[in-house]
């Protein structure tokens, strides 16, 4: 037996139309060649298809299964040559993608939700980690994309791309002498002490914020490090001391933790996000992803 989709989709229009000149005009066909291809389908299936006389054209039993299943066919053809032509594209395939815990809070659902709307087949693994350990990650083929604070302690062998400029906030406790003011010059924290993150961990946010404080004439006191961003504002919330975080952290309810817009000069002090990926890559998600990154990049922060 053989019929092909050719076949399938003349059946399908003459059966939903009921008529075999409007089938004809739909297929942008002659009506004889269609009433003959559609016997000819009988024939082959040994079922009669269609009951039709001089007036009207109506479904047999046999048609109106033939015709579910002729839709179910012609659809998962329609998929396997769009899988096909996706596939060819470069766009079917599995990503894996690492992210710096604040970019949960911000921009980053937003660009993977549009991401997976775009190219539905791609399978997407995300996980969160430091920036130090999203480079070794890259570096040992266990993820294909990092979204990682910059600049990087070392980005040998790595490629980056520049994606947003976010605000740090300064986070101190509740009863803190900081704690009713609006904003905070960073110059005025020279006698505070700190919690801040181990530098191979987080040598982006923390150069960004050393650098600050050698502009405002001091090194910081620092009292602890730890390598979680809301371990360090529950240490701000118990009086171990205080705090620069993202400003995306900034909407996580934490009971005796104060958050304020830190500046330079009356300027928000500011970080930088970029992708890194190895400067050696093979998968063209990554370049997809990027593309669709792209409509989410903010230079400068507002």
């Amino acid at each position: 037996m053989t019929i092909d989709l050719r076949q399938i989709r003349q059946f399908v229009a003459v059966a939903e139309e009921l008529s075999f000149r409007n089938a004809a005009i739909r297929l942008n066909m002659s009506q004889p060649p269609l009433s003959t291809a559609i016997r000819l389908l009988e024939q082959e299936l040994g079922e009669t298809l269609l009951d039709r006389n001089s007036r009207s054209v109506r479904l047999t039993q046999v048609g109106e299964v033939f015709l579910r299943e002729a839709r179910r066919t012609l659809a998962q053809a329609e998929h396997a040559i769009n899988l096909a032509r996706r596939t060819g594209d470069g766009i079917v395939g599995s990503l894996r993608i690492t992210f710096v815990a604040s970019a949960a809070l911000g921009i980053l659902p937003q660009l993977v939700r549009r991401f997976r709307n775009q190219h539905p087949e791609a399978a997407i693994s995300l996980d969160s980690d430091t920036t130090g350990s999203q480079i070794a990650a890259l570096r040992h083929g266990r993820s294909d994309i990092a979204l990682v604070v910059v600049p990087l302690q070392d980005r040998s062998g790595i490629e980056l791309i520049p994606f947003r400029q976010e605000r740090m906030m300064l986070a101190v406790p509740h009863d803190h002498w900081l704690a009713k003011h609006e904003t905070v010059e960073i110059g005025r924290l020279t006698e505070e002490t700190f919690v801040t993150f181990p530098f191979s961990e987080g040598p982006g946010f923390e150069s960004q914020f050393l650098s600050a404080c050698q502009r405002a004439g001091f090194s910081p006191t620092i009292r602890q490090e730890v390598s979680q961003m809301l371990t360090k504002i529950m240490l701000v919330a118990t009086g171990v001391g205080i705090a620069l975080v993202p400003a995306a952290f900034s909407s996580v309810p934490m009971p005796d933790v104060v958050f304020l817009p830190i500046l330079e000069h009356g300027k928000p002090l500011v970080y930088d996000m970029a992708f890194a990926m190895p400067e050696r890559h093979d998968n063209p998600l990554v370049k997809r992803f990027l593309e669709t990154a792209a409509a989410f990049a903010l230079p400068k922060a507002e």
